[in-house]
């Protein structure tokens, strides 16, 4: 039971740093200017209920499918950490929005248009998430669901909760220290990256498994 709680523990850091909802903040915070405290409350509970639907179904449904076209769960591990890889790569040089599907001079331009798609979906819910989730939704007993289920649910608690702070009208979020957040999370999502990479490498290449 420890190890599922140490797996757990685990995915739901790796997880919350790939969907990434403090660095969504400020686009948050944009697409909802002009909206009463009673809609930004409810726009991010709808955000964070659609985060949570978007993650399960990736987990559920999305190796089956892969399944159905011959891709291995080695293959996925790797194909997800170098996607996961990139993403830390670009939360480090501070493109992390670049990288999620906003062009930074179109940034300011869309931002007011922002939406369940695309702020759940992809900036929030992306392709590094569905990756993340999909190569680790193998499960053989009922315990195992624990440490699919409960990160995906922990994540949508921690983006409603995100955006809940936000709605404060009187809370101001200093642009410098979400910069620092987001760094500092790219460089551990780096390491857990190249992990995810190396396990997708040994499940590919059995010969690669230390022999005890």
């Amino acid at each position: 039971m420890f190890a599922v709680a140490a797996l757990t523990l685990k995915e739901t850091i790796t997880l919350f740093a790939l969907v990434g909802p403090v660095s969504m903040i400020p686009i948050f915070v944009a697409a909802t200017e002009g909206l009463s405290d009673a809609e930004k409350v409810r726009f991010a509970r709808t955000i964070a209920v659609s985060v949570v639907v978007a993650l399960l179904v990736a987990a559920f449904l999305g190796m089956p499918l892969l399944g159905l076209l011959g891709v291995s769960l080695g293959a996925m591990q790797v194909g997800g950490g170098i996607i996961v890889l990139l993403l830390a790569i670009a939360m480090v040089l501070g493109k992390e929005t670049t990288f999620k599907g906003f062009p930074p001079l179109a940034e300011e331009r869309h931002v007011r248009e922002a939406s369940i798609v695309p702020l759940a979906v992809p900036l929030l819910a992306g392709p590094a998430a569905f990756s993340y989730v999909m190569a680790n939704s193998a499960w053989d007993r009922y315990v195992d669901l624990v440490h699919i289920v409960v990160p995906i649910l922990i994540v949508g608690f921690g983006c409603w909760v995100s955006f809940r702070i936000a709605c404060r009208a009187e809370l101001q979020i200093r642009r410098s220290t979400l910069d620092l957040v987001e760094r500092v999370g790219g460089f551990i999502l780096a390491a857990m990256a190249v992990e995810m990479m190396a396990a997708g490498l040994r499940g590919l290449f059995p010969v690669l498994t230390p022999q005890v």
